[in-house]
């Protein structure tokens, strides 16, 4: 019966043989199809890099990054099949199938929706709880939890629902307009962002609210009158979700309406609706990774507090959350006044334990004058109740708390809001207040005093803002400088180094934002404007209340990395969630029966399947049409083991003879083998080394578990070592003794078509050997800038997007390592002979690359 082996050459043979000419042609068609899937598979790498990059780089991105990489992804994988494909007369159908189960799923994640809450369109405050986030939003949530649960006083009021909001914006049909202008919206146009957003708050003022809407706000406003003969104001404040949240403050980016009355109620709802698209709001959603859909605008409609004092109270200090006391930042009037920057205020610090002694006072905290001395506008009595519902709150919601309140003319205090006090950015990794160097090694400063908002270093140049024409021209690595720190000069934050500010406190809602930002403040530092000049590169050192003409090194030194906005948010997630279909890769061995089409999980094992195949598809070529007699040319050179090269494309010279059985060094053209034989030529091996009884006995153990290993046995370890070339591109695939490497470069006209790869694995010692070699092996490369991945005995290295001079050192170093470290599997038992080895090798390849730059 014929086997099926014999079947299978019978087909082979019975194809006529090519002359070297159709030979070569068929052999350009089929290169043509290798070197694009090739570009394909890098171009789809570089993309799955980029996004894991980004994933812990801590930069922003939106949706629009994830759909156009996944987009670009899925065509450079749908390329590399179709070559394969190509090369392979359509052998791998079923890659098809797993491309679209895999696309699929990846879909579903980019086009997950948000998730939405049904319920009620009006809620009473009393009751709302911390439960009911996802219909009232974190602020008013947290609200009626004071209210409701600890039991202090707050306003009293309702809650215009997440679900009114949607219920509004489907009435009129307005998401498929904001999600047409927002997209494509380039986030570094200052002047296309303030546009953008213009156009979508005036779509939202303009359109009318729902008739039963109108009528439920109506009529809960009548339900909470509480004197009818005088006219109820109330004060309307977002209460979007994800606003309050820990560390996620969006602390002053939307809109509160204050001193509302009844009839003015339906439009102020809508400009907070509108709110949402603010251009601040726009860039810190941006920055913090939120999709628009994701935030639900609900607004809270509270009586308002006739107050004769406000302020804002920390239950621990902002940048120590390790602080004994509790500050408070206290004004006449309304609290808007001490949030938005815009007015001086005395700051108390009081203990946190009773009787809440006071143990600090300063007065005209973030005046550019410095402020005078005056009576506080605070009792002990109200500065102890204050620390004590501070510690009160803290004790409750389990987290610091950042808490605004006013107290009324009859003295009664209300709690206006509450939410977690937002860590400093790099908490842990901060340095103390005082930084330890001496004033003596310092230059003199520029500027001193001020309030720290938000500590730190940096350095840039002066820009100052004092105007919306400004802040469209604001560069990006600019100190931002202002006379005061409004909450709208946020959307500058991403791109500013530091912010000064001539007036204003560390309660401010921009202090609150440059903290979460990781981006060093001074409020409060006199003369900063006039003294400080557009374009003056300055020093800011935001602890120290300093500022320092240039640079000054040893302060930048101790600057801290800034901080990932993006974990945990919406946006972060889906992409976490796509890189499950993307990156891991689940096929690793190509001689298991496993891997095969229907095994890919993810976009990688595409790649990985896709590219394996293809190289083996060249080899293939060669046996379908006979090519060993013309086409596979034996290296003519005086060293071990046989040496095989086949022409792809143009890696002979044009003088070579087709006919020619044999080639020597001089007729090859082809850059990168060049390089890795120079590297494997440039020192004579000195054979074998010295192996040890036990590393001998190894060597035997293995054999009697591994047959392919005894020489007497026929086997793939016998096989013949292959260079494919072109001019600019070459795959070596070697097996010297016991292990096998694998060597792909490619130089493009392109830095992105620019790589080398390098495949190791195998040996005949036991497995601690092998690893201690391979670990030797991954400790150079990295060296010398490879990216490496070590599994098991095998390790990968990459570099690309790197100059061509670049990849042919490294690919001389590359062939250095093959002859070289052949065989030391069997004496990395030996500590003294492991440290050896290593300093022998160091040593050849920096002569190596000298000698090279010398000649070069």
């Amino acid at each position: 019966m014929t086997s099926l082996v014999d079947l299978f050459t019978s087909l082979f043979r019975s194809k006529p043989r090519l002359k070297p000419a159709e030979l070569q042609t068929a052999f350009r068609s089929h290169y043509k199809e290798f070197r694009s899937l090739l570009t394909a598979n890098n171009n789809a790498l570089e993309l799955m890099a980029e996004m894991e990059q980004v994933l812990g780089a801590g930069r922003s991105f939106g949706m629009a990054f994830i759909r156009g990489n996944c987009t670009a992804l899925t065509v450079n994988i749908y390329k590399m099949i179709r070559h394969l494909s190509k090369l392979s007369d359509g052998r791998y159908g079923a890659l098809d199938q797993s491309f679209r189960d895999i696309t699929r799923q990846l879909e579903l994640v980019i086009a997950s929706p948000p998730v939405t809450t049904e319920g009620a369109v009006i809620l009473s405050m009393a009751e709302v709880d911390a439960g009911m986030v996802d219909q009232v939003g974190e602020k008013m949530a947290n609200l009626g939890e004071v209210r409701n649960r600890v039991g202090l006083r707050t306003p009293d009021g309702f809650v215009i629902t997440a679900a009114a909001g949607r219920h509004f914006t489907q009435a009129n049909d307005l998401e498929v307009e904001i999600n047409r202008r927002l997209k494509g919206l380039d986030f570094d146009n200052m002047e296309e962002l303030y546009t953008v957003s213009a156009g979508i708050q005036a779509l939202i003022v303009n359109a009318p609210l729902p008739k039963d809407l109108e009528e439920a706000i109506l009529a809960h406003h009548q339900q909470v009158v509480t004197d009818k003969d005088s006219e109820l104001l109330v004060a309307l404040r977002s209460s979007a979700l994800g606003e309050d949240s820990s560390n996620v403050s969006f602390a002053g980016q939307y809109r509160t309406q204050l001193n509302v009355s009844r009839e003015f109620v339906g439009q102020a709802y809508k400009e907070i609706m509108a709110g949402k698209y603010k251009s601040q709001v726009i860039v810190y959603r941006q920055q913090r990774g939120y999709r628009h859909q994701d935030v639900h605008m609900c607004v809270g409609c509270l009586h308002m507090v006739d107050a004769v004092v406000s302020g804002v109270l920390y239950s621990r200090a902002p940048d120590d959350p390790r602080s004994r006391f509790v500050m408070i930042q206290a004004a006449p009037g309304l609290a808007s006044h001490v949030v938005d920057g815009s007015g001086a205020t005395e700051q108390f610090m009081v203990s946190r334990t009773p009787p809440y002694a006071l143990l600090d006072f300063q007065s005209g905290v973030g005046q550019a004058d410095g402020g005078v001395d005056s009576l506080p506008t605070l009792t002990a009595l109200q500065t102890a109740e204050l620390a004590e519902v501070g510690v009160r709150l803290e004790e409750h919601f389990g987290t610091p708390q950042d808490v605004e309140w006013s107290i009324d003319k009859a003295g009664l205090l209300y709690i206006l809001q509450s939410r977690p006090l937002g860590r400093p950015a790099a908490e842990e990794l901060s340095e103390p207040k005082g930084h330890g160097i001496r004033e003596d090694d310092l230059p003199s400063p520029l500027l001193v005093g001020g309030v720290c908002a938000s500590r730190g270093v940096a350095c840039g140049k002066v820009f100052n803002v004092r105007s919306s024409l400004d802040l469209l021209r604001f560069p990006k690595g600019a100190v931002l400088v202002v006379e005061t720190p409004y909450p709208d000069w946020a959307s500058l934050l991403d791109r500013a180094s530091a912010v000064i500010s001539e007036t204003g406190q560390m309660a401010a809602h921009l202090a609150t934002v440059a903290r979460e930002f990781g981006i060093p403040a001074i409020f409060g530092m006199n003369q900063a404007l006039t003294t400080l000049g557009n374009y003056r590169l300055i020093t800011v050192d935001a602890t120290a209340g300093k500022v320092y003409d240039g640079r000054v090194e040893s302060l930048l030194a101790l600057a801290l990395p800034k901080p990932n906005l993006m974990v945990g948010s919406p946006v972060y997630k889906i992409l976490v969630a796509a890189m499950e279909y993307i990156t891991p890769l689940t096929l690793t061995d190509p001689a298991s029966p496993f891997f095969k089409p229907d095994s890919c999980q993810t976009l990688h094992d595409l790649t990985r399947y896709c590219h394996e195949k293809a190289v083996v598809e060249m080899f293939k070529f060669g046996e379908r049409y006979g090519f060993d007699d013309k086409a596979a040319k034996q290296l003519v050179v005086d060293a071990p083991s046989q040496w095989w090269v086949i022409d792809l494309d143009d890696g002979f010279s044009s003088d070579f003879d087709p006919e020619s059985r044999y080639v020597d060094l001089g007729h090859i053209v082809s850059v990168p083998m060049l390089a890795i034989w120079q590297g494997m030529t440039a020192f004579p091996w000195a054979g074998p080394p010295p192996v040890s009884l036990r590393g001998f006995g190894s060597i035997i153990f293995q054999s009697t578990r591994n047959p392919g290993l005894d020489p007497g046995v026929r086997s793939t370890m016998a096989a013949k070592n292959y260079f494919l070339i072109s001019k600019n591109f070459c795959n070596l695939s070697v097996r010297l003794g016991y292990h096998f490497a694998l060597v792909e470069a490619n130089l493009g006209e392109y830095l992105t078509e620019n790589y080398v790869n390098f495949q190791f694995k195998g040996g005949a010692a036991d497995e601690n050997r092998r690893l201690l070699r391979i670990r030797l092996i991954s400790d150079i490369l990295n060296e010398f800038g490879f990216r490496v991945e070590q599994k098991a005995d095998s390790m990968t290295a990459r570099i690309e997007k790197k100059p061509g001079s670049f990849l042919l050192e490294r690919l001389k170093i590359l062939g250095y390592l093959i002859i070289h470290t052949r065989q030391i599997d069997m004496v990395m038992g030996d500590e003294g002979m492991i440290a050896q080895y290593r300093q022998k090798i160091t040593a050849d390849l920096h002569i190596l690359l000298d000698n090279a730059e010398m000649e070069g």
